[in-house]
């Protein structure tokens, strides 16, 4: 057995598990057609498990729920952290070069139940139903009056109340 298999000692719950042990078997034959085509996406490198990027070609460090849940409290509310949103955080996570499959819903849930986010966070105006606007074909079919007032100081002519038309067409 080659002495880095006491380095990757992980809980047989972990997701990790059956990728290292399938990576350090060296046997083509061996464990299920999942975990060989997900094995192909990881490699070890110093006693470490590594996610290739697809997208740039970076050895991203894979990391255990205990390790996931400090990076994303130090990204989320640490000492250089903003209070970002999941999709944000995942972002940097991954610039950070750290990688677990589940990483973009954690975060999520992570910003969820950030209770200085949820206190201090902008409000989500969202209309209740898709609006439809109501189209006039032509000038001056459709009005609306409104009054304002009562004003102070009044105007020259000692006119204390504004009355406004609006015509729908052209509003």
């Amino acid at each position: 057995m080659p002495a880095d298999v006491f380095e990757l000692d992980v809980p047989l719950g972990d997701w990790r598990f059956y990728i290292i042990q399938h990576l350090l078997m060296k046997t083509d034959g061996g464990g299920s057609r999942k975990i060989r085509m997900l094995s192909s996406k990881f490699t070890i490198k110093n006693g470490e498990l590594l996610r290739k990027s697809p997208d740039d070609d970076l050895l991203l460090r894979c990391l255990g729920s205990e390790d996931a849940q400090l990076v994303m409290a130090e990204v989320h509310e640490g000492i250089c952290g903003a209070h970002q949103a999941g999709i944000k955080m995942r972002w940097l996570i991954r610039r950070h070069g750290c990688y677990w499959p589940t990483i973009l819903k954690d975060c999520i849930e992570y910003a969820r139940g950030c209770a200085p986010c949820q206190l201090h966070g902008s409000i989500q105006r969202v209309p209740a139903f898709p609006m439809n606007p109501i189209v006039k074909p032509w000038p001056f079919q459709g009005w609306a009056m409104d009054i304002i007032g009562q004003i102070s100081p009044p105007s020259s002519k000692q006119h204390r109340w504004i009355l406004v038309a609006t015509d729908y067409f052209t509003k």
